[in-house]
């Protein structure tokens, strides 16, 4: 018994020194600031407290320089900021690797999702899905968003003068969803009537919140934490629910409903 445990004392020092050399020492040349085990530099980011990322990108950039490693827990990441790096970085996608590391996550999130299909799946997705997408169905649709923009406008402006909006990434989501639910769906998702959302809204921000966390933890950790979450179990439960009554209501219409 004494050397079992020696034994599993001694493989959990060599497992936590191996984790912390591979995901948590830096291994490159480019400016870093030092992180923490487990975390990177997720304590000195803010982003566990709210802080967004563009807010992020800008403060490290004035520590680090235009190019800089950012470490989020499992995840490195090298970020380019000056305009002429990036533009040399696009014109020379052959040379520059493309992280898949947000196809990974939607594997983990949404496993049916078009990002991570390929093949006869991806097919048939796709002939569903990318006729929303095109010029014709879009331009069709341009009263709609046209809309959908002046009830985000009227809110602001409906604010004092002296309001700072500190939210504007994610009312500006806000507005594509409510925009895709109409178009879509022909579903009035309500995103844009302030925090006080509906339903599916609450769901779908819930569901999509948990991104910034798998983007922090390996991929079997972020699947564990989906399907024991029960906040995230109830959110995947309302998202189906609302999306089977929608397709049945849809089903169910004639002809002539559409036609109005």
């Amino acid at each position: 018994l004494t050397m079992f445990v020696v034994l599993t004392f001694v493989f959990v020092c060599l497992l936590v020194l191996y984790v912390k050399y591979k995901y948590f020492t830096s291994h490159r040349s480019i400016p870093s600031l030092p992180g923490h085990f487990l975390f990177g530099n997720l304590l000195q980011t803010g982003l566990l407290h709210g802080a967004a990322l563009p807010q992020v990108y800008a403060s490290f950039k004035n520590k680090l320089g235009d190019i800089y490693e950012l470490k989020l827990g499992f995840l490195h990441g090298i970020i380019v900021s000056d305009i002429d790096d990036v533009q040399h970085i696009f014109s020379h996608r052959l040379i520059y690797d493309q992280s898949n590391w947000v196809a990974e996550i939607f594997n983990v999130l949404v496993p049916e999702s078009l990002i991570t299909l390929k093949g006869a799946k991806f097919k048939r997705h796709g002939s569903i899905t990318m006729p929303l997408f095109r010029h014709g169905k879009i331009r069709s649709n341009f009263d709609l968003i046209i809309n959908c923009t002046d009830e985000l406008l009227n809110n602001w402006r409906s604010n004092s003068s002296d309001h700072i909006h500190c939210d504007i990434l994610q009312q500006c989501q806000n507005l594509l969803l409510e925009i895709f639910g109409f178009i879509g769906f022909d579903y009035d998702v309500d995103t844009l009537s302030g925090t006080n959302y509906n339903e599916l809204a609450q769901a779908l921000k819930t569901y999509v919140d948990t991104m910034g966390l798998g983007s922090y933890l390996p991929n079997f950790l972020f699947n564990a934490y989906l399907k024991l979450s029960p906040k995230c179990r109830r959110a995947r439960t309302t998202i189906k629910r609302h999306l089977y009554q929608m397709m049945e209501q849809e089903l169910n219409e004639t002809p002539e409903s559409r036609a109005q």
